[in-house]
């Protein structure tokens, strides 16, 4: 295999393993359910995603234009804008109003109108691209060093991130408009995502016994950020820009992330198939879509109708939730590949 498709391969197991927290996560709905896995998960997971997704962000072309600009947007649009607006309207009682409330794009109004409220990951995610084209655009005109250019720009955009105003008291606000706030923080991490990523590929080559040492390292550094803030009563919920501690969110999301991708590694260099991994690693979209009224109605049947301890009934959902998912994401890629914003069956999303 080459380098490339290496490099792929890794990538797609630690967004496999990512996808797979996501799940677990999501075995408590209850926003209101605190639970120790759960506020470990928050605090970092969803930051993973979004440097992730930001080591595959288009950095500086030679040349921007209207057109280039337009590319862009259409490109964005039929890969996150469609299957937001389907998947939004699948998951909601239709009506004009909920429309509207759809279309404002936050965790609160997804709430409002009984959708899926994980929609504000790519509601975020496609503003924070736009944030981003925007920044590698004027980085171009001003003929700016990309790599000082995305130095500066990390802690601005953080810092925007924060200290805009997030209407988020879920009786009677609707959030931001598009999570534009969220979104710099999401725009703030895909700048480190992009930042990191040669670094990543050269931690491929290093031998296990550092690998292993780094991820003790940066699970101990995780777990003393973690023990900063008292998450018995409330935890991390970026979705509603909720950061009871910003330098423990922003400690956690970074060492977190750091020693999940030092595993995703790690699992890559066993020598054996994987090919499970690389299927929800390859198909993140589409499971992230599809499970979650899978895992509540798991969970409604298995609380109905077993004495089973939480421990064993999350097992089961997880297990159970990323079978039937990737039953539906085969379905769909094959016959309606449009659902997760992909032209045809054969366009990868990443």
């Amino acid at each position: 295999m080459n380098k490339t498709g290496a490099r792929i391969e890794f990538i797609d197991i630690i967004k496999g393993l990512a996808i797979i927290l996501v799940v677990i996560g999501h075995t408590s709905p209850n926003i209101s359910e605190i639970l120790p896995y759960k506020s470990l998960i928050y605090a970092f997971h969803m930051p993973l995603f979004f440097i992730l997704s930001g080591m595959f962000v288009s950095t500086c072309r030679e040349n921007y234009s209207l057109q280039t600009l337009k590319d862009f947007l259409h490109k964005n649009f039929i890969a996150l804008i469609v299957p937001f607006i389907i998947w939004g309207a699948i998951y909601m009682n239709f009506s004009f109003s909920n429309l509207a409330y759809l279309c404002f794009g936050s965790w609160l109004t997804f709430a409002h109108i009984h959708t899926l409220t994980s929609l504000w990951f790519i509601a975020a995610l496609f503003a924070a691209r736009i944030y981003l084209e925007l920044f590698y655009m004027l980085v171009n005109k001003l003929k700016l060093k990309t790599q000082y250019a995305v130095i500066v720009t990390i802690p601005i955009f953080f810092t925007l991130g924060f200290c805009l105003p997030h209407h988020n008291d879920l009786l009677t606000q609707n959030g931001n408009f598009w999570s534009y706030d969220i979104a710099f923080i999401a725009a703030g991490f895909m700048l480190i995502g992009s930042l990191i990523k040669p670094c990543i590929k050269k931690l491929v080559e290093i031998k296990n016994i550092y690998l292993i040492l780094l991820a003790i390292v940066s699970s101990l550094l995780f777990i003393w950020g973690f023990s900063l803030t008292d998450y018995t009563h409330e935890f991390m919920l970026m979705a509603n820009a909720n950061y009871p501690n910003i330098p423990a969110f922003l400690w956690c999301s970074l060492t977190g992330s750091f020693c999940f991708i030092l595993a995703g590694i790690l699992i890559y260099k066993i020598p054996i198939k994987k090919r499970i991994l690389n299927f929800l690693g390859q198909n993140t979209l589409g499971i992230f879509l599809v499970h979650r009224h899978i895992v509540v109605s798991l969970l409604a049947f298995l609380q109905t109708h077993t004495a089973l301890s939480r421990l064993s009934i999350n097992t089961i959902i997880t297990i159970t939730a990323l079978i039937i998912s990737s039953i539906f994401v085969v379905l769909i890629n094959k016959y309606a590949p449009i659902m997760f914003g992909k032209i045809n069956s054969d366009v990868k999303k990443v």
